[in-house]
């Protein structure tokens, strides 16, 4: 018998369920909630995929390598629906059913059950708004329906929902809004997550008060667009600014209708979220990035210094091409006001090179527009066609080995401006909050900003995140539980993707704790970039 059989069952032992997501920020969050959908229903997470009665692959279709990468983790899951007897490698006679294996996420609504050919023994595929529904589809599975799809979107107008995060954390996703409607000639997200709906701010704030009760400290706002945030919610409370200064045009909400800024003044202001140290939000659309969202960053003394803004491509006519709609010099005088008035501020974006019909020289103002904006760092990507966009009816006639060579280039230009822009940190003393127990337990010691790499660390070594998005490391030599704390670090090294320091007090461990212990991540996700 094979000795890579899953251990046998203890018949009295809790179900198991590995979900393994490969995409955004909005993937994981969509993970959390399936995952405490599942922990009702008395399904307890595990790593180890062999262990799982149930196999969830949540998958993301924005980009190629993220749909290649849930494709191939699908098919490697064949042999545990037929290794489900014999004996293991401990000799225990294993007795336990094969796992139930579904496809979900943005992948499994574009799916809509057509890999059932190529894996008959794939039970099930779903969508992103089926997630709510995860008990009721797997229960079928388990009755022995096989192949079901569901795929179908919510077609009422209001988004109403709850967060759902499994066990104690620190740190939470939430989604205040689903879909898009900007429909960018490249982006297959309006048809995988369809249409915007916002959820209103009044249950958002129910929503967040909640989460910090249970100890949530700081949180993530999600949309695929938050700048669109409350277009179709009428203002019934009055929240202010009621109008937002759009420069570009009036693409989000309009007058009487509740907008993002209004819910960023209401969280600051919110007693309820006192306790809440830092918030978040990605992703954004500078097509509807307002002027009274930039000083939200100046008034709100909760929102994290960071801003991530995507901005594609440098080149205006590259921009027309991809249906952005807006203007590189109008993005760059945003950028630059934001910077005047929120010096610290820590900047990030997306980009893609090797659009159809990019030639060279436009490909130039992309480089030329990271000197501009001196990005903390970007996530860049060679262009793919994705199936049913507008996209993928262009001819896709710039050469990969260009498109390589272009995404190369630009990728090493960033790495010499982070690195500046990272030692420009040292000898600063921030707050951070942990975030997890580094990945790898040597730490680069780099005081002389030259950095060396490879040097055992004396201690444990700690990941954390400053307010500007910036991850450092740190050494403690106690055995403390670091997960969730705020702390002040001094940075002491830098790298071009990292900063290193030192503890300089822990005087806020206390304040954390409060008798909250927080929990390890759950590590089966990959955000692919």
């Amino acid at each position: 018998m094979s000795s890579d059989l899953p251990p046998a069952q203890d018949q009295g032992a809790p179900k198991k369920v590995h979900i393994k997501t490969f995409g955004c920020q909005m993937n994981v969050a969509d993970t959390e909630r399936m995952l405490a959908l599942m922990g009702e229903r008395g399904m307890v997470p595990t790593n180890e995929v062999k262990e799982a009665d149930l196999i969830i692959i949540n998958g993301c279709s924005v980009r190629d390598k993220a749909v290649h990468k849930a494709v191939s983790f699908l098919g490697e899951q064949q042999v545990l629906k037929n290794k489900h007897h014999g004996k293991n490698n401990r000799g225990v006679h294993v007795t336990r059913k094969p796992p139930i294996i579904a496809l979900g996420g943005c992948v499994g609504q574009l799916d809509k059950g057509e890999i059932f050919a190529r894996a008959p023994y794939l039970d099930f595929v779903f969508g992103p708004d089926a997630i709510d529904h995860l008990p009721e589809l797997v229960h079928k599975a388990e009755s022995g329906e096989k192949h079901f799809v569901q795929t179908t979107f919510d077609k009422t107008l209001a988004y109403s929902t709850a967060t759902k995060v499994h066990g104690a954390k620190a740190a939470a996703f939430v989604n205040i809004m689903k879909g898009c409607d900007k429909y960018c000639t490249y982006c297959i997200v309006p048809f995988t997550r369809g249409r915007e709906k916002s959820r209103t701010i009044h249950e958002v704030l129910d929503d967040l008060a909640n989460l910090v009760a249970k100890g949530v400290r700081e949180v993530t706002l999600l949309g695929q667009n938050v700048n669109s945030f409350g277009k179709g919610n009428e203002n019934v409370h009055g929240y202010e600014p009621k109008e937002l200064n759009n420069v570009i045009g009036k693409v989000g909400p309009r007058a009487g209708e509740e907008n993002f800024p209004q819910l960023i003044y209401a969280i600051e202001n919110d007693p309820r979220l006192e306790k809440l140290k830092r918030l978040r939000f990605t992703s954004s659309h500078p097509l509807d990035f307002s002027d009274e969202l930039i000083e939200c960053f100046v008034k709100c003394t909760k929102l994290a210094k960071h801003l991530h803004l995507p901005v594609q491509s440098g080149s205006n006519r590259v921009l027309t091409k991809m249906g952005r709609h807006h203007q590189i010099e109008h993005y760059i005088s945003q950028m630059k006001r934001l910077k005047a008035l929120v010096p610290e501020i820590g900047l990030s974006t997306d980009l893609i090179v090797g659009f159809p019909t990019e030639t060279e020289e436009e490909f130039q103002e992309t480089i030329k527009l990271l000197d501009e904006i001196q990005y903390d760092n970007i996530f860049a990507f060679a262009y793919s066609p994705r199936p049913g966009t507008r996209a993928a009816k262009m001819e896709d006639d710039v050469p990969l080995a260009v498109k390589t060579r272009r995404l190369n280039e630009l990728l090493q230009y960033q790495l010499v401006i982070s690195k500046k822009l990272y030692q420009a940190r040292i000898g600063t003393t921030v707050e951070v909050m942990v975030e997890q127990i580094a990945k790898t337990q040597n730490m680069a010691k780099n005081s002389n900003g030259e950095g060396t790499k490879d040097i055992v660390a004396d201690g444990r070594v700690w990941t954390a995140r400053t307010t500007c998005n910036r991850p450092i490391n740190f050494i403690d030599h106690t055995n403390r539980n670091y997960l969730g704390a705020f702390l002040m670090v001094k940075v002491t090294g830098a790298t071009s993707l990292s900063l290193s320091g030192e503890l300089v007090h822990d005087a806020s461990f206390a304040e954390k704790s409060e008798g909250v212990t927080y929990n390890a991540t759950y590590t089966s996700s990959e955000i692919v970039q």
